[in-house]
């Protein structure tokens, strides 16, 4: 009797611990997104930083994707995000736009890349805006190349691209009545910049999720937290490239 009073006794106590550690979190996790931090800016401490980790980066990270909430990422947030992977020489930034807010602030984002990257030897090419500078002293220095994306790109493109085949409004090549695989690829590829499926998809927050990245672009792609409370740093970004050098892919026969 003494021994299930007891239990009983240890089951209430550690719940009311747990409703108190969760309470706390969500308190912390609410100060951190609310509060007003400075204005971060690429210091020369992190660009050497940076340098220095680059010859530890044995995998060369190509097409880089982060899944962006504009209700907790800031312009700051992925600027900083575009010159940190200019500097360590990531060719490809793609920003997968969860609320469809950010293309419509592209400009903006286009302003504080351009703030930030003042000292920052590089180039950045949009999709569809002017070149940045892309020499520094006379020496040619890394090039990356930033594409926006929403969910829109993905189920839908793929309707507008069966649409327009139906149509023949998109060059197509078949050798029988019905599309093979590489054949729509073929066509669907006309639809999207010329770039390389992405290798590391970055996202803050407890739940990882494609959020309708198509799959057979993401099927070799690793998923790396930053951060579960939303906050992006110079730290969680190098240690997600660090993690993503460890892992260990297995591609089959």
């Amino acid at each position: 009797m003494l021994s299930k009073i007891l239990r009983q006794f240890l089951f209430i106590l550690i719940h009311f611990v747990v409703k108190i550690l969760v309470a706390v979190q969500n308190i912390y996790y609410q100060f951190c997104e609310t509060r007003i931090l400075p204005d971060k800016h690429v210091t020369k401490r992190d660009v050497l930083t940076l340098l220095d980790s680059v010859p530890k980066l044995k995998k060369k990270l190509k097409h880089l994707v982060v899944l962006v909430d504009t209700s907790v990422h800031s312009m700051s947030d992925l600027a900083l995000l575009v010159i940190w992977s200019l500097i360590v020489g990531v060719p490809f930034v793609s920003f997968h736009d969860l609320t469809g807010q950010l293309k419509k602030h592209e400009e903006d984002l286009f302003m504080e890349i351009e703030r930030k990257k003042k000292g920052v030897p590089g180039c950045i090419k949009w999709s569809n805006k002017p070149d940045l500078n892309g020499y520094t002293n006379g020496t040619q220095a890394n090039t990356v190349y930033i594409n926006i994306f929403s969910q829109n790109d993905g189920r839908q493109r793929i309707v507008q691209c069966v649409n327009l085949l139906a149509k023949d409004r998109l060059k197509s090549r078949r050798c029988s009545e019905e599309y093979t695989a590489q054949e729509f690829n073929d066509a669907l590829i006309q639809l999207y910049p010329n770039i390389p499926d992405p290798e590391l998809v970055l996202y803050t927050g407890p739940m990882c999720c494609t959020y309708g990245l198509l799959p057979w672009h993401i099927r070799l792609t690793e998923f790396i937290q930053l951060s579960v409370n939303h906050n992006v740093n110079i730290n969680s970004y190098l240690g997600a490239l660090y993690k993503y050098n460890k892992c260990d892919q297995r591609f089959g026969k």
